[in-house]
């Protein structure tokens, strides 16, 4: 007995003590209130920051950024839709920025017109369904051929600096069967596509 109390004597730490090396230290508090382990708390953050990392194919989608490119060219002026088809498509669009909205409240939309081989920005990136159906109804005019490429340029200019979290979309509204353009659209348009856009769609109007 007393060879064992010197042996205990001589000891720093309790068996007791150092069977669990103070392991209530390790104890953490995970996102979720509950009590874990620290290694087990590491590869819970771990897995929860490779969860919310946003990917390309991962959009906020209540965030969207569209650009609406309207063909302006000569041909919006023919009559198989009536009155004509631009007005058509003008009255088109106005019932989608309602929809656009109601759906979509924190979002913005542009407009982008193309006419005479060039584009023009009608409207920067708005929030204002007002401002964007006041300038649909608009005085508009036609002429020349449409620039699908030197629209798309412009728009891609416009949404470049949208963060990724959000989504970048173009709509494009044409009656033209061709467009008059500087270089090859094909590369343009898989620039787009692969740099810039999220989602693009095209609303052809010619028969």
């Amino acid at each position: 007995m007393e060879t064992g109390g010197e042996e205990k004597e001589g000891d720093k730490l309790y068996t007791w003590e150092t069977k669990y090396e103070k392991t209530w230290e390790d104890i953490r508090e995970d996102a979720d209130g509950l009590l874990t382990a620290e290694d087990e708390a590491e590869a819970y953050k771990l897995k929860r920051r490779k969860l919310f990392q946003h990917s390309s194919s991962v959009r906020l989608g209540m965030m969207r950024h569209m650009f609406v490119i309207v063909d302006s060219s000569q041909v919006m002026s023919d009559k198989d839709l009536k009155p004509n088809r631009l007005t058509c498509a003008l009255k088109v669009l106005e019932d989608f920025v309602r929809v656009f909205f109601d759906q979509n409240p924190i979002s913005q939309l542009g407009v982008i017109s193309t006419k005479d081989g060039k584009a023009e920005k009608v409207l920067d990136l708005n929030g204002n369904p007002h401002v964007l159906s006041k300038t649909l109804c608009g005085n508009w005019s036609v002429s020349g051929e449409l620039s699908l490429q030197n629209a798309l340029s412009l728009a891609m200019n416009g949404l470049k600096h949208i963060p990724s979290h959000a989504s970048r979309e173009v709509l494009v509204v044409m009656g033209s069967l061709t467009s008059c353009d500087p270089g090859n659209i094909f590369t343009t348009i898989e620039g787009c596509v692969s740099e810039v856009l999220y989602r693009m769609k095209v609303l052809l109007m010619a028969k």
